[in-house]
């Protein structure tokens, strides 16, 4: 297989259910070994996406290929890995027995022991499925995902039901299957998980993607940074000139706020505030500068807004 040839390629996909259109002109390239976040507000595409791009749907226009070939060809040929928020198990199996009925399918798989101990199911081999609570149950679903030792992994909300521990526990699982060369793609609603983990952030609104950059680009390009600073409340009127003077002023959103030791907190929110704190700075009795980078949720708040 050509290493220049895109885990995923979507090209002018179309979704439509009736008059309702879920996607709408979706273009996507995802090269082998990026790690992208798929972000959008609950309806806004990402779970049906997903579907076209595994073949679990047929578009109503545009195509799609995963490794160059049809979905059905790629997941034949045990390329792929997917966990679904709440994808199907049989419950009555026990985790062992599962493992190894869903191994007996693949042509090739990892060893059943590296699995088990690599999705921490090593205490839970003997208790059947319909027994795990909801976080075993997705690291059941993910240890049968990696069970063929895919090329690409499409989670769908793969922390769904997980406490913060358990959360932080599949994040670093991930971060070595990413170490491994895996292309990884997911959705999710926890964004601080996409701005630690993904590369990349896609972000759909109303069945179109309205944002498509690195993570670290896309959160500084679209938000505002805070600057906070104290002034002496009898520098307000000096600030507020030092300020004015600035270019792009006219975009900055400032508040006040006074303190009983009679310095004020300066609250100013602007995409570049760095010209600012250098003046700010020069006003007698200024101190406790802080300067507070913009958050994927900012950027994410600001596009579907």
């Amino acid at each position: 297989m050509d290493s220049t040839t895109p885990a995923i390629r979507v090209s002018r996909i179309e979704k439509s259910y009736g008059q309702v259109k879920a996607l709408d002109g979706i273009n996507l390239k995802i090269p082998p070994g990026q790690i992208m976040a798929l972000l959008g507000r609950n309806g806004a595409g990402k779970t049906t996406l997903i579907d076209v791009i595994l073949g679990l749907q047929n578009p109503t226009n545009g195509e799609g290929a995963l490794f160059g070939m049809t979905p059905r060809e790629a997941i034949r040929r045990s390329l792929i890995g997917v966990v679904h928020q709440t994808g199907s198990l049989p419950m009555d199996y026990t985790v062992l027995e599962a493992l190894r009925i869903f191994a007996s399918v693949h042509a090739n798989t990892l060893p059943l022991e590296e699995i088990i101990e690599e999705t921490h199911l090593e205490h839970l081999v003997k208790r059947r499925i319909r027994k795990l609570s909801g976080g075993e149950q997705q690291r059941m679903r993910l240890a049968l995902a990696l069970l063929p030792d895919p090329m690409l992994l499409i989670l769908d909300e793969p922390t769904a039901g997980m406490d913060a521990t358990a959360r932080r526990e599949f994040w670093d699982l991930m971060q070595r299957q990413a170490q491994r060369g895996r292309t990884i793609v997911f959705a999710t609603h926890y964004l601080a998980e996409a701005e630690s983990f993904a590369q990349r952030t896609v972000v759909i609104q109303d069945g179109r993607i309205v944002a498509d950059a690195p993570t670290d680009e896309l959160r500084r390009s679209v938000s505002a940074k805070t600057l906070r600073i104290r002034i002496p409340d009898l520098q307000r009127d000096r600030a507020a000139d030092l300020l004015g003077g600035l270019e792009g002023s006219g975009d900055f959103c400032i508040t006040w706020s006074t303190a009983p030791d009679e310095n004020a907190l300066l609250t100013l929110e602007a995409k570049n505030t760095d010209e600012a704190a250098a003046l700010l700075l020069h006003i007698e009795g200024a101190h406790d500068l802080e300067i507070v980078p913009a958050s994927l949720e900012d950027a994410f708040s600001t596009l579907t807004s």
